[in-house]
């Protein structure tokens, strides 16, 4: 009876710390949660807005885990995807919603950095494209320099079409453009 009375007390002290360490293991669950979701570096959460220009809504979020060196993607419906799984367009999407980001984060801290792209649209359907030329618009007249250059019709007409600076280069770069903006 003593040693079973003994083991009750193992039980009932394992049950006791095990209760204390789930307690605290949810409470830093939901810190960490928290700053995943809320506290994101700032060059991520402005990525997350231009990601979700440049999908349409489609993916809503750029985030990392605490203490890990990964990005995700979060859906309009809450899943977040490792970028690896993405499709060649969408992880594009991504990159350049990215470079805009700290293109942009420069800016406010005095430090004016041109964005040069070379065919970066070139794995985009139309209807991205469209998208994207429009968001590159919008961010060159907040002021960026922007240096786009695409040796494909289609995409130059898109930037003409919104009354883009788009020009043409010397023959040798047979059909490349450029777009500039101030």
């Amino acid at each position: 009876q003593l040693e079973i009375d003994e083991i009750d007390q193992q039980i009932y002290r394992a049950r006791k710390a095990w209760r204390e360490r789930a307690v605290v293991y949810c409470m830093l669950e939901r810190i960490q949660k928290e700053y995943e979701k809320n506290r994101q570096p700032e060059t991520l959460l402005e990525a997350s807005g231009y990601l979700r220009k440049l999908t349409d809504g489609r993916y809503t979020r750029v985030w990392t885990p605490l203490a890990m060196d990964v990005l995700f993607v979060e859906t309009a419906d809450g899943e977040s995807l490792p970028v690896e799984v993405l499709s060649t367009g969408t992880r594009e999407q991504l990159f350049v919603s990215l470079r805009m980001a700290m293109v942009a984060m420069y800016g406010r801290r005095g430090i004016q950095l041109p964005m040069i792209l070379d065919d970066v649209l070139v794995n985009f359907d139309a209807d991205r494209t469209r998208t994207a030329v429009q968001v590159l618009q919008d961010f060159s007249k907040q002021g960026h320099q922007l240096l786009f250059f695409t040796c494909h019709k289609h995409v130059w007409r898109m930037f003409q079409e919104i009354k883009a600076d788009a020009r043409d280069l010397p023959d040798r770069f047979e059909h490349c453009l450029l777009y500039t903006s101030p």
